[in-house]
């Protein structure tokens, strides 16, 4: 018998712990039942010294005591934890590859950067074309430079108020939530996976957080009136005057005007059918997926205009609109807008103000004519009135002061009384 297996014999090792004594380490390993599963997890290890006095041999005992002791310790917190339905296996043992076993694949030491590059691997498959790449942009863009690092564990509210004040005094509120979209998807799987209780995000708003000038939005509702609309449209031609002739008086947005195809023109039954939208060239679904498939109906002006570019692409392409130079189909919403929009706001003298408001403009017209809300909603692409309200509330309170009921009602009333 050696030395080590001298002092070894002579310790006591209470039950549900091991020694195990290997060429040049001892370690203590503690055995416990989790989930009906036996499991044996090394507490400490630790390397055999050069014995040559027995004061060696007295203080190598002391130390493998004082290691059974912690184990011991261990073992019982751990069994009490299991008693009373709290143990989590990766809080005591967040490298062992029974994590896997229980479902508990995080640890402490995951970071932000670790959530979101896994996430970033399979966003191509999660989303349509055109998002994957504007979630690609935000995470190693925007996300990864400033959270990388930080233990998903550790992240605070306070570091993503931080995050959104610098960036609001560079960018516009509707940026700075698109650019959470990927932080937010990935706090919500942790909470899912139990690797944290709940997602600092919640605890926080966005417009307490970001300075005013980041709050006024490009996109908030700014319409042109009746007027600026006639001036507009009489400073353009052709298959311009017919694309923004549309978007005026259907409210369609840039991206379902340029994918629209004549088979979703519909003039027997006086509609368009919008279930489809073309994004940095790429067809794909509305903006707003099933909800925003509509059937639109053609007003007098639009039924015009599409009976005019009808003897410009009907029997040539599937894409109702084109280019009117080079007679193919808009790439894009920036060609569009620089090519056909700029130019004819520019030539007309009106107040520039960006594509997106032609939707506004259809949208406050049929408000000022009294036009039944729900019925403006579902031609917006809209499940309800309440988008109606958050962007047109001014608006409708102004038609209501202006409502008088219809002469007819009158006449109701009279029988009644």
């Amino acid at each position: 018998m050696n030395d080590i297996e001298e002092i070894i014999k002579n310790i006591e090792v209470p039950s549900g712990l091991e020694l195990r004594v290997l060429k040049s380490t001892v370690s203590c390993r503690i055995y416990f039942s989790y989930k009906g599963v036996k499991c044996r997890e090394t507490i400490s290890c630790r390397k055999i010294p050069k014995i040559e006095t027995p004061t060696h041999k007295k203080h190598f005992a002391s130390d493998i005591k004082k290691d059974i002791a912690y184990a011991d310790s261990k073992r019982g917190s751990i069994i009490y934890e299991i008693q009373r339905r709290t143990f989590k296996y990766s809080n005591h043992f967040p490298d062992s590859k029974r994590c896997t076993l229980f479902g508990e694949t995080y640890h402490d030491s995951v970071t932000v950067g670790d959530l979101l590059e896994e996430y970033l691997q399979k966003v191509d498959k999660l989303k349509e074309r055109s998002t994957a790449r504007n979630y690609k942009k935000a995470i190693t863009g925007q996300l990864m430079p400033y959270f990388r690092d930080t233990p998903v564990q550790e992240l605070k509210p306070k570091h993503i108020r931080e995050w959104m004040y610098n960036k609001s005094l560079s960018c516009k509120r509707k940026t700075i939530v698109n650019n959470l979209i990927p932080l937010k998807q990935i706090l919500k799987q942790a909470v899912a996976d139990k690797v944290i209780l709940r997602s600092p995000l919640d605890d926080i708003d966005i417009d307490q957080e970001i300075v005013k000038e980041a709050r006024e939005s490009e996109y908030e509702c700014d319409p042109f009136n009746i007027q600026e609309i006639e001036q507009i449209l009489s400073h353009m031609d052709g298959q311009v005057r017919n694309i923004f002739t549309t978007a005026f008086f259907t409210g369609m947005r840039t991206s379902e005007l340029i994918g629209l195809t004549w088979e979703k023109v519909h003039f027997r039954e006086g509609y368009i059918l919008v279930d489809q939208a073309k994004v940095d060239g790429v067809m794909k679904g509305t903006k707003t997926g099933k909800k925003g498939i509509r059937k639109v109906i053609m007003l007098e002006p639009v039924v015009k205009a599409l009976e005019d570019q009808a003897n410009y692409t009907l029997n040539q392409d599937a894409f109702v609109f084109h280019h009117p130079t080079q007679n193919k189909p808009w790439a894009n919403d920036k060609q569009l807008r620089m090519t056909g929009w700029m130019p004819a706001i520019k030539r007309s003298g009106v107040r520039y103000r960006n594509p997106y408001q032609t939707r506004h403009s259809y949208a406050c017209l049929m408000i000022a004519q009294n036009e039944n809300l729900f019925w403006l909603a579902g031609q917006l692409g809209h499940r309800g009135i309440e988008m109606l309200n958050r962007h047109y509330g001014a608006f409708i309170e102004q038609s209501g002061e202006r409502y008088r009921p219809k002469q007819g009602f009158a006449g109701v009333t009279a029988k009644l009384f």
